[in-house]
């Protein structure tokens, strides 16, 4: 009866109001997944069954946030990406990260180091420390944390491919240090699948990578409880040009392939499951959309986990997100308001109850950001925490009808994709058969041309230019004689170490990886036998290709 009088009465002010809702409703608006925004929301657009489809934080399916209390309970991680050419700079960097607000690091590393290669590969030069930080063994990984406690200390690392060999050096130093390995904090990106189809940087063909991941999340469920062994990452595909939609149903599929492999294994969906997050864009252009998203996922998350894998504890059910701005979303002309852009960004994170939020810099666009850059990105978070009263209650945009409608909404369509890439055979089939790529490119088609016609704008960029004269910005400064520093250390390295260890080491792992797949030939175990000994990442990740191969790009569809 409510909603029916709620109805009439919109009619009747329609009626009043024709000539001018006919106007705007003629300039047909839809954010870009393709649902269409309305003039006005009503109740009768928000969902009937509040306790179905809303709840309360803290109660499944955590629709409205994780926790009851939200930021009251814990103000969101402010996390950043962050790290120089060496790891003596990249040592500094973070120690004074760490003095400005306790912010945890969370690592850049090079392309050399991604792709499993040492500094003195031929395929290296020029890379070194180009990206991130260079790091050849466990000595770079000691010198990186010299002074910095790991049992105190939450630390992130942006590796997939070689993520075991990452596991495998902070467990090292961690046991070094004297730490409880079970107080051990942060994470590894391991999300290798995302490579094949939006990112790139891949060593290993699908299946031992995956078997890779299996064995770190197996790992990290029996030593390293509160460590988180795998962040699932919908993020990059929005920067290779995918919508909302697309971000978030190709990240749960990821994950629900990793579940899949892992309970495969054997091991129980509530001892890994509380070691996944995912990483997730906040750099779609409508801040609302963004908030129903992270929304979305939360109650998609819970009802996936628990209906379909038979999750018992709450904790695993619970969608924990760490969303960054970045790449796409800033621009080389006017700079400076990528400040306002990253500002923006975090507001829809808090918005949406997520639980860490990483910035990035207005001079990313120009290369590795400069100190002073990474410190206005730390600050732009504590401002929005502390002056803007948004932590104060919990989901703040709850009962928004607009907000839950579109909550709603795109929960249906990311359970449409979902269902979409179950009929195609699953993740695995629906990269291998060109979906994804097929998929992502039609979104980056749309998108660009919205810009190309005027009908999305980008500020400085197709609308509201300005020609500035300025002198060319300079971030970090890269230092050309780093990479030569870098291969002098590793050919020390080889010089001082036992070398017959490294080679027992090298040989055992060779061993288990020609075994198949399973708990008792976990390769955690010989990878970190082999980091103790000072094998470096290129030698290990060689160990693993003589068994594995490489996976091959395959030219078209």
């Amino acid at each position: 009866m409510y909603l029916e009088k709620i109805t009439t009465a919109q009619e009747a002010w329609k009626q009043r109001h024709a000539q001018e809702i006919a106007r705007a409703e003629a300039a047909s608006v839809a954010c870009e997944d393709g649902i269409p925004v309305k003039v006005l929301y009503t109740p009768a657009d928000a969902p009937a069954d509040f306790d179905r489809e809303v709840g309360f934080p803290g109660d499944f399916p955590f629709t409205r946030g994780n926790d009851a209390t939200g930021y009251r309970k814990k103000l969101w991680t402010v996390s950043h990406y962050a790290g120089f050419g060496s790891p003596t700079e990249t040592n500094t960097l973070f120690r004074r990260m760490i003095d400005h607000g306790g912010v945890p690091p969370y690592m850049a590393l090079d392309l050399p180091t991604q792709l499993g290669l040492d500094p003195d590969h031929p395929l290296a030069c020029g890379e070194v420390g180009m990206a991130g930080t260079s790091v050849a063994s466990l000595r770079d990984w000691e010198t990186i944390f010299e002074g910095i406690k790991l049992e105190d200390t939450f630390v992130g690392t942006v590796i997939n491919a070689p993520a075991a060999v990452f596991l495998a050096m902070h467990v090292v130093l961690a046991e070094k240090q004297g730490a409880d390995l079970r107080k051990i904090r942060g994470n590894l990106q391991n999300d290798i699948l995302k490579e094949f189809t939006a990112r790139g940087n891949f060593i290993f063909p699908v299946a031992p990578s995956i078997r890779l991941v299996t064995d770190t999340l197996e790992y990290c469920a029996r030593h390293l409880p509160a460590y988180w062994p795998l962040n699932v990452c919908g993020g990059h595909y929005p920067e290779a040009g995918a919508n909302r939609v697309h971000e978030v149903a190709f990240a749960f599929a990821d994950a629900f392939t990793y579940i899949d492999d892992a309970l495969r294994r054997g091991v129980a969906i509530d001892s890994f499951g509380k070691g996944i997050f995912f990483l997730m864009k906040t750099n779609h252009t409508d801040l609302l959309e963004e908030v129903a998203k992270f929304r979305a996922m939360r109650k998609i998350w819970a009802m996936r986990i628990r209906d379909r894998y038979g999750a018992k504890d709450e904790e695993t059910m619970k969608c924990r997100v760490l969303a960054h701005s970045g790449g796409s979303l800033l621009t080389r002309e006017r700079p400076e308001l990528n400040i306002a852009r990253t500002t923006l960004a975090c507001v829809a994170g808090v918005l949406g109850g997520i639980e860490l939020i990483g910035l990035r810099t207005m001079d990313e666009v120009f290369g590795i950001p400069a100190e002073k850059s990474e410190l206005i990105a730390i600050g732009t978070q504590h401002v929005v925490a502390h002056e803007t009263g948004l932590p104060h209650v919990v989901d703040p945009l709850g009962g928004s009808y607009l907000v839950e409608a579109l909550t709603a909404e795109f929960e249906r369509k990311v359970l449409e994709e979902l269902e979409r890439i179950e009929r195609i055979g699953g993740m695995i089939a629906a990269i291998e058969s060109g979906y994804v790529r097929k998929a992502i490119a039609q979104d980056a088609y749309a998108t660009h041309l919205a810009w190309e016609n005027g009908a999305k704008v980008k500020v400085g960029v197709n609308k509201y230019r300005i020609e500035e004269n300025e002198p060319p910005r300079q971030p970090y400064a890269y230092k050309p004689e780093e990479e030569a520093r870098q291969i002098a250390a590793v050919k020390q390295l080889r010089r001082e170490r036992d070398n017959d260890a490294v080679e027992r080491a090298l040989a055992r792992l060779v061993d288990c990886a020609r075994r198949p797949a399973s708990s008792e030939s976990n390769l955690m175990a010989p990878i970190i036998e082999a980091v103790r000994a000072y094998a470096t990442v290129g030698e290990i990740c060689g160990a693993l290709r003589q068994v594995f191969g490489e996976y091959a790009e395959p030219t078209a569809f």
